[in-house]
Order: C-alpha cells, then sequence, then structure tokens
C-alpha cells in the first residue's frame, strides 16, 4: 500500500519496554528516493531529545492505532549518540548511531533489507556491515544525501516550459519506504488540482534555489490523470500515468500472479540485477498480486519469488537454462510497447526453490 508521509506525522513510536516519543519528520536519500530514519521526539520521560530511529528498526506498523512498533529499548535510546538535527546529519553522526545500534549500512554498496525479511535474503551478496565495506576515514567523506522532508516540501516544481506548481507531500511504499511520487499542487497554474510526479521524471534539483525539475511539458501535466487524495492509488490510475507521462525507454509491464492471501510475492530479473526484494506485488479482491515496472527494451529473464521460493510461470514457454539446474522465464520488450502483460495462476513443483538456498536467478 501507498501512504502519504504527511499522514504519518505525529504517529507514536513504540519501543520495546514502552512508548519513545512521536514522529516529527523524516530523511529520505536523495540519490535514490528512499526514507532512511524518522526523527522522534521523545516527550516527557527524556525531556529534550529527538533522536533518528532507522526505518530498519521498524517491527510493525499498526494503521488503526497510528502506532510504529521498533526493537529499540528506551536504555538504548537514552544512551544515543545525540546531536543537533534541525543542522544537516553528518556521515560521522550516521556512522555513530549505526554503531551503537548494530544497525547494518545502507551506503557504500550495501543493500536495504526490508524489516522482517533478512532471513529470507540471499547469503552470498557479501557482508553489508560498515566497517567491512570500506575503511571508516573514506566514510566520512561521504555525502549521507540525507534530506528533511520539510525542507522540500513547497519547493517549486519546473517543467521543461515552464513552473507547473510546487510540491505538497510524498506518496511512500510502506513495504520498501521508497518515494514512489512526488504531490504537487498546481494551484497557481491549475486552480484545485494535484498530480503525482515520479522521481525516476526528475532531471535534478537545486537545493539552494528551492526546485525541481522534471523531464516532462506543462500540457503533459495539464492532461495527465488527476490525483484524488481521498482515494487509494490504484494499478489501473498508476498505468494510466505511467503512459501518459512517461517517455519510456522500453515498455511499462504488468506482471501478475494468483497467489495465496497474505502471500509475500516479488518479481526479479536481469533488469534489476535479479534483486528479490526491490519490487513487490500487491494484491487486489480478486487474489491477484501484481505490479507494474518499466523494463528497458531488448531481451530479459525474470522469475517470481513466491513466500520465498522462485517460480517461473508455466504458461511462459520460453524459457532458457540459468546456470543453477533450473530455467528463467524470457521476455522480448519492444520499444514503446507498453502494457505486456505475463501472468500465472499455480507454481510448477519442478521450479520451486527456497529462496536462501539458491542463487539469484536460480
Amino acid at each position: 500500500m501507498q501512504q502519504a508521509i504527511s499522514s504519518m506525522i505525529g504517529y507514536k513510536v513504540r519501543g520495546t519496554d514502552g512508548d519513545l516519543g512521536k514522529i516529527k519528520e523524516f530523511y529520505f536519500d536523495d540519490a535514490t528516493w528512499t526514507i532512511r530514519y524518522m526523527a522522534v521526539e521523545t516527550g516527557k520521560w527524556l525531556t529534550g531529545r529527538r533522536t533518528l530511529v532507522s526505518i530498519a528498526a521498524l517491527e510493525k506498523m499498526n494503521w488503526a492505532s497510528h502506532t510504529f512498533n521498533v526493537s529499540l529499548s528506551r536504555e538504548q535510546v537514552r544512551n544515543s549518540p545525540d546531536t543537533d538535527i534541525e543542522e544537516p546529519i553528518s556521515r560521522k553522526y550516521e556512522l555513530a548511531l549505526h554503531n551503537h545500534y548494530s544497525w547494518s549500512a545502507y551506503w557504500g554498496g550495501g543493500f536495504y533489507v526490508i524489516p522482517g525479511y533478512e532471513t529470507e535474503m540471499p547469503t552470498d551478496m557479501g557482508e553489508s556491515r560498515m566497517d567491512v565495506e570500506e575503511p571508516q576515514s573514506n566514510l566520512l567523506k561521504l555525502d549521507p544525501h540525507l534530506r528533511s522532508m520539510r525542507d522540500v516540501i513547497d519547493n517549486r516544481i519546473h517543467a521543461t516550459d515552464g513552473d507547473i506548481g510546487h510540491v505538497e507531500d510524498f506518496i511512500v511504499d510502506e513495504e520498501t519506504w521508497c518515494i514512489r511520487y512526488l504531490l504537487v499542487d498546481t494551484r497557481n497554474w491549475l486552480p484545485g488540482r494535484r498530480v503525482l510526479i515520479s522521481p525516476k521524471w526528475i532531471k535534478s534539483v537545486s537545493w539552494i534555489e528551492d526546485k525541481v525539475f522534471v523531464d516532462i511539458s506543462r500540457d503533459a501535466v495539464r492532461k495527465s490523470p488527476e490525483y484524488d487524495p481521498s482515494k487509494l492509488i490504484s494499478l489501473d490510475y498508476e498505468r494510466k500515468l505511467l503512459e501518459h507521462l512517461s517517455k519510456p525507454e522500453g515498455a511499462w509491464v504488468t506482471f501478475k500472479i494468483h497467489a495465496p492471501k497474505n502471500a509475500k510475492v516479488y518479481v526479479a530479473g536481469t533488469f534489476n540485477s535479479w534483486d528479490p526484494s526491490s519490487i513487490r506485488l500487491e494484491r487486489d479482491s480478486h487474489g491477484t498480486y501484481a505490479t507494474t515496472v518499466l523494463i528497458p527494451a531488448g531481451r530479459i529473464e525474470y522469475k517470481f519469488i513466491v513466500n520465498g521460493v522462485w517460480c517461473n510461470a508455466p504458461e511462459c514457454k520460453d524459457l532458457v537454462p540459468n546456470g543453477f539446474g533450473t530455467t528463467n522465464s524470457v521476455m522480448t520488450i519492444g520499444q514503446g510497447h507498453a502494457g505486456h502483460m505475463h501472468t500465472f495462476s499455480r507454481f510448477s513443483a519442478s521450479q520451486n526453490r527456497p529462496l536462501w538456498s539458491t542463487p539469484m536467478g536460480g
């Protein structure tokens, strides 16, 4: 599901031994447009403190009670490194914070682990702890690329031929914590209209001018599907939006699969370096899981991952050996040929392999 980031401000953060405070802010990585931290105001039990809590510490999100449960104790938070988070977050502070909580690093080539999925990740990806990736002296020189959400709200959005509005909010994927869209208010140009802009369409950002430059025209924005904040973002709406605004170097492909309720379903392939956790499929009321992905033109290999099991689509007859004793599905993407679909409704027993004992693409 996708959520507006502003709706989470004020949510309670509950640790292993009691409430830790309330969310006051979020910080994202402007290189990957991924949420990295929550800024938590601790309240009366630890007066005067605001501390950063990594998204990796999240254990459970209770949307009904507006509460996020994290794997931290009050004592850990009390003894955590302190800093003025009203100032830019330094890599030095991040290192101290990650070492204190034993959090894995997200920088320096490591991958981001979705909370609760650590045991399902491949074991041959290499260590991701900061102390084995790079010398600490080199890490301290890295730009953390962290931006406060509040600092970006109200930034102007500039199309190829002029301003179109300003950033009102961010829409995030609650599973991966990636920023899926910027919510743009066009009231100074198109009164009463809101549109969604994907980070993929951003050419550059001027943090000094508070301006975001996108590679789409004003006319394209004017004719794009209007966003209604009172409704959930449906797959049909996303498909229309992507087909209208994008200039795809390839095609938007919709992957579909029938799977049990509450299944964890992903798709991976040569188009995303066989990352088994970056592209998750969402379930509709009919039990079909689906997602739409921009795939480069040309030939790709892919597989689905259902509850930790790599699967091919039985209906797909184009298969190639993958070097691990099984096969991968193959698809050829034509330039600009949007709307291609691959579906399956059952699993082939010969293709089922546990994710944690199978190499990527196996």
